[in-house]
């Protein structure tokens, strides 16, 4: 019996050994990749002061005096130098807000670089940068950081998309700015969260004319619609022009996904999207805005009405194109005035099929010239060869009138 009993306790204490020199080497591995996200750092107090908005610095660090004040200078490629040199004396775990700046700034760098010379080079050694930095700068100790080196990093995906893997590149911009406006919204910070949806949607449209166009027209409308809903919750008025912008980007991707999908409740939604905009834009101060939403508007309701042949869309398009065009009233806003005028004379041709319809064309006919004299060559130039098969349409209508 003893014998048993020594040898079960000798079984016992190896495995007991084995699992503990297991544990040390797990939290050996685990310290040498550094602290996890979700847990402070070594010298981090376990409660952190309030933080600025994002895009605002905690306060000059006198590590980074230097690379700072050459970046201000514009020597990217000295301060890049001073930058890499500082970053191998930082500690990845005692230095870790240091690190991320470091590392954010070196991005920084390669981003100016890039506009001169060897672009792509500089735009993958900038992402990796920033990638790192997102993954040191958690979302809740240092929030404002996060939020700038994700914000960085959906732009150098954008630059990146241009120049190889659209798909996958734009893909990652979306991702990463959902990232930071979830991040946002965890911080209560509307107006960033609504910047970070709309930078989404924008790299969502991106993506339509490389790949699976209704799907990412479809959520390139949800994350619009998620920015409004978020910018509505501001309740002291510094978000209408915001939103507004946002509602008129919302409506064009309604416009865009009525060719792919259910294009009645499409065009329902960009006409919603515009009218929208259209009640918190001040008639006096936005006219330009006025003037491109009311055009935009006019055309959805004659799709509209060439569906349904509803009275009421037609009645709704003229109006909005006559208002359109009285708001292009400053010669500023001449090219935004002969679009107007080119709607609404695509509205006259079809009110002529019920009443005065010599009377109609013949105003129609003149609409189309002048918007044709007033667009010059090489603006819009798929709308003005529409313009000239429109205007040569209603001109032989006029012709058969009068045989």
């Amino acid at each position: 019996m003893p014998q048993v009993f020594s040898v079960g306790m000798l079984y016992f204490f190896i495995i007991v050994m084995v699992l503990c020199i297991a544990w040390i080497w797990l939290k050996a591995r685990t310290i040498n990749r550094e602290a996890p996200m979700d847990r402070p750092v070594i010298k981090v107090p376990p409660v952190a002061a309030k933080e600025p908005d994002p895009g605002a610095e905690t306060g000059p660090d006198p590590v980074l005096a230097m690379p700072d004040e050459l970046i201000r200078q514009g020597a990217y490629t000295d301060a890049l130098d001073s930058l890499e040199k500082l970053l191998d004396n930082l500690s990845p775990t005692e230095d870790r807000e240091t690190r991320g700046k470091v590392l954010f700034r070196i991005g920084a760098c390669h981003s100016r670089l890039a506009a001169v010379g060897d672009r792509f080079e500089h735009l993958l050694r900038g992402g990796e940068a920033l990638r790192e930095a997102v993954r040191l700068f958690t979302p809740v100790r240092y929030r404002n950081h996060y939020l700038r080196a994700l914000g960085e990093l959906a732009g150098f995906y954008d630059d990146l998309a241009g120049e190889k893997n659209p798909v996958e590149n734009f893909t990652q911009s979306a991702r990463t700015c959902e990232t930071a406006a979830a991040a946002a919204r965890q911080g209560d910070l509307p107006l960033p969260e609504a910047m970070f949806l709309t930078r989404a949607g924008n790299a969502y449209r991106q993506l339509v004319a490389h790949s699976e166009p209704q799907i990412n027209l479809r959520k390139a409308a949800e994350a619009y619609e998620k920015a409004v809903a978020v910018l509505e919750t501001v309740e002291d008025g510094s978000t209408v022009s915001g939103r507004m912008k946002i509602l008129k980007i919302l409506g064009d991707t309604y416009r865009d996904l009525a060719k792919f999908f259910q294009k009645g409740e499409s065009l329902g939604h960009a006409a919603g999207a515009y009218e929208s905009a259209l009640d918190i834009m001040d008639e006096t101060q936005h006219l330009y805005e006025r003037c491109v939403v009311m055009t935009s508007s006019a055309g959805v309701l004659l799709e509209l009405y060439d569906m349904e042949k509803s009275p009421a869309f037609l009645r709704q398009a003229l109006r909005h194109s006559r208002d359109a065009l009285n708001a292009a009233r400053g010669s500023e806003y001449m090219l935004s005035k002969g679009l107007a005028m080119a709607v609404m004379a695509d509205a006259l041709t079809r009110y002529a099929e019920s009443k005065d319809r010599r009377e109609n064309l013949e105003r129609a006919v003149v609409l189309y010239e002048t918007a044709l004299g007033i667009i010059k060559d090489g603006e819009e130039p798929a709308e003005r060869e529409r313009i000239r098969e429109r205007l040569a349409e209603t001109v032989q209508k006029l012709s058969l009138e009068s045989g």
